[in-house]
């Protein structure tokens, strides 16, 4: 398991944790982005994390993606 930040991309990868405060989970969760979510890595360079949840694709800042705990599926 490692951060979100770290996977690269074309990964498809499964939460595990989200280590940040009950307002940041509320807000991944109103995306589609919880516990047990699959996630596949479009884009991870310079700048944000950017994952595809349920079809949709979600611009996730490095910090915050330091705390989203990740395993490849």
């Amino acid at each position: 398991m490692y951060p979100l930040a770290f996977a690269k991309e074309g990964e498809t990868v499964i939460v595990k944790s989200i280590n940040a405060g009950f307002g940041v989970i509320q807000r991944l969760s109103s995306m589609g982005l919880n516990i047990g979510s699959k996630l596949k890595v479009i884009r991870n360079q310079n700048g944000p994390v950017i994952v595809s949840v349920r079809g949709c694709n979600i611009a996730i800042g490095k910090g915050l993606a330091m705390k989203i705990i990740v395993e490849r599926v």
